[in-house]
């Protein structure tokens, strides 16, 4: 289909005709009705154009006679034509002295009083494309001479018209780009792009988009503020699949709007403390300093941990730019930090202290059962308070100086302990210390012994794997079951236990010939009236006897 039969005009028709039925069709194919009709309309209108610009315009009169051929006269040379502009180029050029926006309407008035509106209005078109700065002046022209619509004049230069055209798009970019770091002004400069006339055709309208996507997109700082006033003002977020704003472009808007909210709401979470979402926030999104985050970490639990690990995965799958622009949220920053301490091993070896020392030095030396057992369960309380305080003591004193605990187990921790990993030393390793030198002073040497004799036991079954497993169980039952569930367990333990070892305590093994005879007591308290006296207690002879067989019986 040609952009004759589309226009349905001829081949040749001239320029006037193709732009009257062009601005006919117009009304009938409308932009917001019919995008796909007035796309076809405006490029056979384009094509027209361009065609009737490249067929010469020859005038035949065929009632006009055939000239006669006459003899050649030589006729003298014609004068040159004056060099002076005619009357009304003088008075245009008057009038566009010092012409600006603000005086464009007064200026334009006396040119069509003085009859040099044409003369005026191509002036004004050089006067634009000449300026470097004249966005506001061609704007005005815009508006009042309206130039790039349907409306202008049709003797305006066409490749002139779509030069300033880019030359608008141009310095429109360039106030948009200008505006990035204030947030007012940047709406306002898309507001006024919005109503200008020269951008209200559908492919005017489309270039807009794109341009106030792109300056979204390269914008240094990211409001999301902005983004959703220009939303409401181009009408970007509408219901359904359609959208106004082109692609790839309203896809990548999207992906940095979800990311602008998600780190707003990390940042809220580093000012909370109530959570283990706002642990791990402090621990990625919080203070790069080295120092803080150490300290950080050496109160995180292991359900901070976890929270960590599930913050950081979100990052990698729904974020992955986040690790290019935030470098301490990579792995290797922040998960060197975590230590996990063994959760058994200390009670273990204070519980086993208290048991050698009441069974030494109380029970051995004859004292009852039931007093040794309370006495071991006070002395493994005593032993737990006083390690607590000196884990507390040197917890706060590794904070201090976690750059000297971190040289000593790098350089010497593996021959300080036998479990593996290594703990650190000021951390983990001297309040430990302190404590078997305080059972030493109050045990001796049985008690100091059986301490670090079960501590080095503990720590070199930690090198292999099922004992790993094994603590990692328990380490997730200590943290998921409740402390009054884990109490009610201990204690319904320990009791049983005690009277266990009470009746194990009492019993004594039975030497021969020793019983309660039962048999022969019986036979006693059946005979009433007897001759002689029951014995008592009979002789081992009379107990163990058995009534040989006689000789002459068979």
């Amino acid at each position: 289909m040609t952009c004759w039969v589309v226009l349905g005009l001829p081949e040749d028709a001239d320029k006037r005709s193709i732009k009257r039925q062009y601005a006919s069709l117009l009304k009938q194919l409308r932009p917001d009705e019919d995008p796909v009709g007035f796309q076809r309309l405006r490029e056979a209108y384009e094509q027209a154009l361009e065609w009737a610009d490249w067929q010469p315009e020859v005038v035949v009169d065929e009632d006009q006679p055939t000239p006669a051929k006459l003899p050649l006269v030589d006729f003298p040379a014609p004068q040159s034509a004056p060099t002076t502009p005619p009357p009304s180029q003088r008075v245009a050029t008057q009038c566009l002295e010092a012409v600006s926006a603000a005086n464009l309407h007064d200026r334009l008035v006396q040119a069509r009083l003085y009859g040099c509106e044409r003369e005026f209005e191509q002036g004004l078109l050089e006067l634009c494309l000449a300026q470097e700065d004249s966005y506001d002046l061609a704007e005005a022209a815009v508006e009042q001479l309206h130039w790039l619509t349907l409306w202008q004049r049709e003797d305006l230069p066409a490749a002139a018209t779509e030069q300033l055209r880019g030359r608008l798009m141009d310095l429109a970019w360039s106030r948009l780009t200008g505006a990035w770091h204030d947030d007012r002004r940047f709406l306002d400069v898309a507001r006024q792009l919005d109503t200008s006339p020269w951008l209200q055709t559908l492919d005017a309208r489309q270039w807009l988009n794109r341009c106030l996507a792109m300056a979204l997109l390269q914008a240094p700082q990211w409001s999301q503020t902005l983004f959703d006033d220009i939303c409401e003002q181009q009408g970007w977020k509408q219901t359904g699949q359609y959208t106004p704003c082109p692609e790839p472009w309203w896809s990548q808007l999207l992906a940095r709007s979800h990311c602008a909210i998600f780190l707003a709401q990390q940042a809220r979470l580093t000012q909370l403390f109530d959570s283990s979402e706002s642990q791990a926030a402090r621990m990625l999104f919080g203070s790069h300093d080295e120092d803080a985050r150490v300290r950080l970490s050496m109160t995180f639990s292991a359900t901070d941990w976890d929270a960590c690990e599930a913050l950081y995965r979100t990052v990698q799958l729904r974020y992955p730019q986040l690790l290019n622009e935030r470098p301490q949220l990579g792995p290797d920053n922040w998960r060197p930090l975590r230590r996990q301490p063994p959760v058994l091993a200390v009670p273990l070896a204070i519980l086993g202290t208290s048991i050698c020392m009441s069974w030494l030095f109380e029970y051995r030396l004859g004292g009852s059962f039931y007093t040794s057992v309370v006495d071991m369960l006070l002395r493994a309380l005593l032993l737990g308070v006083v390690g607590w305080a000196l884990h507390a003591v040197c917890e706060k004193l590794s904070r201090k100086a976690w750059r000297l605990d971190h040289w000593i187990n790098d350089h010497y921790g593996r021959w300080l302990s036998l479990r593996r990993p290594t703990p650190m030393p000021i951390r983990e390793i001297l309040w430990v210390g302190l404590l078997g030198g305080l059972i030493y002073l109050a045990g001796g040497v049985a008690g100091a012994a059986t301490f670090f004799g079960t501590l080095g036991v503990l720590g070199a079954l930690s090198r292999r794997t099922p004992f790993d497993r094994g603590k990692s169980f328990l380490a997730r039952l200590y943290d998921q079951v409740p402390g009054d569930v884990l109490i009610g367990l201990f204690l319904g333990m320990l009791v049983p236990m005690v009277l266990l070892g009470n009746t194990w305590a009492k019993s004594t093994y039975v030497s021969k010939n020793e019983g309660l005879q039962v048999w022969p007591q019986r036979i006693c308290a059946a005979r009433q009236s007897t001759a002689s006296p029951c014995p008592s207690v009979l002789s081992a002879t009379e107990w163990q006897a058995f009534k040989k067989p006689q000789a002459n019986q068979p």
